[in-house]
């Protein structure tokens, strides 16, 4: 009998798994394949339902750069589920670009960034 996977396995698992954006109208869509996740447990919400942040990187073929979307998972009941209508999803170097601003823009998200470039060095 095969062993049940946990949630983190189970979101981990999608790694090489291909990804599809259908966009909205005559927008098209977008095939990829997930390259890598991180996935940090959230906890739960006050009516009991459990969250899981992710962050993808995230491999087009009609693109030289890759990809990160960052997003969440849920288990309402005992049912994971990809939370995609809600995510983020930019080129490598848009992240950097919207990063870089808002640091030079705001000292509380410098901080953040320092805090965790801190974090790191450990």
């Amino acid at each position: 009998m095969a062993k049940k996977l946990g949630p983190v396995q189970k979101i981990l698992s999608r790694i090489g798994k291909r990804v599809l954006y259908k966009y909205p109208g005559d927008e098209g869509e977008r095939r990829g394949v997930l390259k890598d996740r991180a996935v940090v447990p959230a906890g739960r919400n006050p009516t009991g339902v459990h969250y899981w942040h992710i962050v993808d990187l995230i491999e087009f073929s009609d693109y030289r750069e890759c990809w990160i979307r960052i997003g969440y998972y849920r288990r309402p009941k005992e049912r994971l589920v990809f939370a995609g209508q809600t995510t983020s999803t930019h080129r490598v170097s848009q992240w950097k670009r919207l990063l870089v601003k808002a640091a030079r823009e705001k000292q509380w998200f410098r901080k953040l960034l320092e805090d965790v470039a801190v974090e790191l060095k450990k």
